[in-house]
């Protein structure tokens, strides 16, 4: 790893503007990522593969078998800042598709300390467990082992009596979201998946109560020959949940390779930025002005006709890609990051919502490529690596974390802008020519310093065959030059 970290060293200088550049505080080796034709670890729908809580930071991956057809998942936990990763590898499960879609994603509850876990998921039947009680809580009181997590379950505790052929069939994309502290209530882990296949799935929504398991909060998002492809969900300061995301048509794939995002049922069928938002966790939504246009009380979901939720109308063949990136601001300012090619020329694009809930599009700096090693603003293809938007803590400014697109190319790219500029200035604060070979993902937690973070960003990044773990120090204030 020290080619690496030197790399890194030497390219802080392209972050001057600033009074403390991004510095490199730790790497580590998480293990072997799976030589697989479609990644299996470090896609950018997966929330999350790495987390901290109470101290410790767990992070999941896929790993190779002696039958190079055959992969495991593994977990892996360390005590912050910088202790020894130590972990196992589940045994009693062998993952065997090689499909983009089949990650693990990973969920912990702060209130009893389980650990949650979904993997291998690309409209099949759940695969879900869970660890015992406490594990998270108080980590250094047990050993670290396979045995503290229940079998495999195709359904949810505490919902056998829902029909598996209904809910628990077709599921895609599991996405865990720590829920924080409000008005008493000890429900505090959100999971939000796809049932059905793409262009025709709707995307529902369950609560995890800490000693009373899952419970259904309901169908959120309908697909009408269509199903959205969401850029995650974020909970901001005052415990609104929020989200982003495009619809893609439905086209027949019988008979086609669906493994990666490709055609005919592919992103060229993608289209339109939406947004919503629920003041009570995801029971109501509302779009952006705060009219109510889903109720899953009254079974009455998000639909594409619903008034008010597209922001900007990108057309098919736009080139609006799935499944990119958003984040919340410490303004509770919602960020997205995809991209378009309405102007002939495939650019990264960043969507903003400001606090008197205007929004703003712009695409990132062309002329940015001539001073980046990665010609970074100058390299995003139609399906190619996604990146990431982060919100440093403490601070107005935004940060937006860009694996090059360029063929062979491995480079990472982390430019910055400035709420004082209106998100329009953005700069390279940092780069390396090599090192991130598909879709960075990042602790949000450890960064989260409101809740018990320590404002690191780590990074999850795959580096030829290894998973790593990349601490960044963001100690970054502006100065005019």
């Amino acid at each position: 790893m020290t080619s690496i970290v030197r790399s890194l060293l030497l390219s802080i200088s392209f972050g001057l503007l600033y009074v403390h550049a991004i510095q490199i505080l730790n790497v580590t080796k998480l293990g072997p990522d799976p030589q697989t034709v479609n990644r299996l670890n470090g896609e950018s729908f997966q929330q999350d593969a790495l987390v901290s809580f109470n101290g410790f930071q767990y992070a999941v991956l896929w790993v190779p078998t002696d039958n190079s057809s055959v992969r495991n998942a593994a977990i892996r936990r360390r005590s912050l800042p910088d202790g020894d990763w130590e972990g196992f590898v589940f045994t009693d499960y062998n993952q065997t598709d090689d499909d983009g879609h089949d990650i693990i994603s990973l969920g912990i509850s702060p209130g009893d300390g389980t650990l949650h876990l979904i993997w291998d998921q690309h409209d099949n039947s759940l695969n879900y467990r869970s660890s015992i009680a406490g594990v998270a809580t108080n980590p250094l009181a047990i050993n670290f082992t396979s045995q503290l997590f229940s079998p495999l379950s195709d359904f949810l505790p505490g919902l056998e009596s829902l029909d598996k052929d209904v809910y628990f069939i077709n599921v895609t994309y599991p996405r865990f979201l720590r829920i924080p502290a409000h008005n008493g209530s000890s429900t505090d882990l959100l999971l939000e998946m796809r049932v059905g296949q793409a262009g025709q799935g709707d995307d529902w929504l369950y609560h995890y109560t800490p000693g009373h398991n899952w419970t259904l909060v309901g169908r959120y998002l309908e697909g009408v020959d269509n199903n959205a492809y969401i850029n995650g969900l974020d909970f901001s300061t005052d415990v609104v949940l929020e989200t982003t995301w495009t619809y893609r048509d439905y086209v027949n794939t019988t008979g086609q390779d669906v493994a990666v995002e490709a055609g005919p049922n592919g992103p060229e069928n993608n289209h339109d930025m939406n947004y919503a938002y629920s003041s009570d966790l995801g029971f109501t939504w509302r779009n952006n002005w705060g009219q109510v246009i889903g109720n899953l009380r009254a079974d009455t979901p998000i639909v594409p006709a619903s008034a008010g939720i597209t922001m900007f109308g990108i057309p098919k063949y736009g080139g609006i890609l799935n499944q990119e990136a958003q984040t919340l601001d410490g303004q509770n300012r919602m960020h997205v990051l995809n991209r378009e090619n309405t102007t002939g020329i495939e650019q990264w694009y960043h969507y903003w919502r400001s606090s008197n809930i205007d929004w703003t599009r712009t695409p990132l700096p062309l002329p940015l490529a001539e001073h980046s090693i990665n010609n970074i603003t100058k390299t995003p293809t139609v399906i190619g690596k996604r990146g990431k938007l982060v919100s440093p803590p403490g601070s107005d400014n935004l940060l937006a974390v860009l694996p090059s697109n360029a063929p062979n190319s491995t480079g990472l790219s982390i430019l910055g802008s400035t709420s004082r500029g209106r998100f329009q200035d953005w700069k390279i604060l940092w780069e390396i020519s090599s090192g991130c070979g598909w879709e960075p993902l990042f602790d949000r937690y450890r960064l989260n310093m409101e809740n018990g973070g320590d404002g690191v960003l780590s990074l999850y990044l795959i580096n030829g065959t290894e998973v790593v773990v990349m601490d960044l120090d963001l100690e970054l204030e502006l100065v005019d030059v």
